[in-house]
Order: structure tokens, then sequence, then C-alpha cells
């Protein structure tokens, strides 16, 4: 699936959706407002996507997250106000009951992007904290390494090099 894909898929107003993404899920625009609003504040990235022809707005989080159950689905479900959820491809797909919980997006994403510069530079950080050696080694335990190619291994390894560094 395509940026452009995403983004016009979390522009529907019926549904929320977390993308799949790796070791992480991650959601777009109108979905990342739904998320930072009502579910837990995450550090919100912006840049500009030259497919989209525009600034594309993403937050993510580990899969393990779910998986240590810091971050529970129903919860989610519950804070968003959605009517069911279903896994397709490894995304999660919220039903949503209340479809103005994403109208207020145009107001959002000003007040966002007065705080990015044009293109971000920097990989986003993972954690508002620096992780601990438990969270580190879940993490690379629950690494699917039988389901990786070699340079989302190199990938892996990389983030957890950068998330030792902080």
């Amino acid at each position: 699936m395509t940026i452009l894909e995403k983004i016009q898929c979390c522009a529907d107003k019926t549904k929320f959706t977390l993308f799949k993404e790796g070791l992480f899920y991650k959601c777009y625009n109108e979905d990342a407002m739904v998320f930072t609003q009502r579910v837990r504040v995450y550090k919100v990235n912006g840049k500009h996507v030259k497919s989209v022809g525009a600034a594309v707005f993403s937050l993510g989080f580990p899969v393990s997250e779910v998986a240590k159950g810091n971050l529970s689905l129903a919860g989610v479900s519950e804070k968003i106000g959605a009517k069911s959820l279903e896994e397709s491809d490894g995304n999660i797909i919220f039903s949503l009951n209340d479809i103005v919980i994403k109208k207020d997006y145009e107001a959002w994403k000003n007040t966002i992007q007065e705080g990015i510069i044009e293109v971000v530079k920097e990989p986003a950080t993972l954690y508002q904290r620096p992780p601990d050696i438990a969270e580190i080694i879940s993490m690379i335990k629950n690494y699917d390494l039988a389901n990786s190619t070699p340079m989302q291994g190199l990938s892996f390894i990389q983030q957890l090099k950068n998330q030792l560094k902080v």
C-alpha cells in the first residue's frame, strides 16, 4: 500500500486505521489526530511527501506495546468510540460510531505545522523516555526474525542502537 493510499484511507471519516509497518503500528493525518486527542499523547512527525504533494503527519508505536498489554486494542476502540474492529493484512481497522471526531483536522494540522520544519531529517523517536533494558530485551524476544528480510533485521538493530544512545 502506498503512502497516498494510506492518506486516502485515513481521510475516511467512518474508519480509524492502524497500519502495521514492520515492528510498528502507524497512523497518519486524521487518524494521528484522533489517536493523540483520544487515546494517548505521542510525538507527531511531519514531513513533505512528494507523491502526496503535501505534508504528511504520522505517529507510530511498537507492535509489542499491544502484545505486552500496555496499549490494548479494546481500550483504543473504547476511547475512539468504535463500534467494531477487524484485522486485515496486519492492519487494524476500527469502524467509528461518531464521524465528527475527525472534523477538526484542518485546525489541528495548522497547530502541528507551526512546530515542524518543512522536511524532517531526523528519524522519529519511539519513546518519550529512553527504554530500559527489559523493554529492549522484550523487543528482541518479540522480533519476528523468521519473517523478516535481512534489511529489516539490520534496520531493527540500528533502531535498537539509536534507542540505547538516548
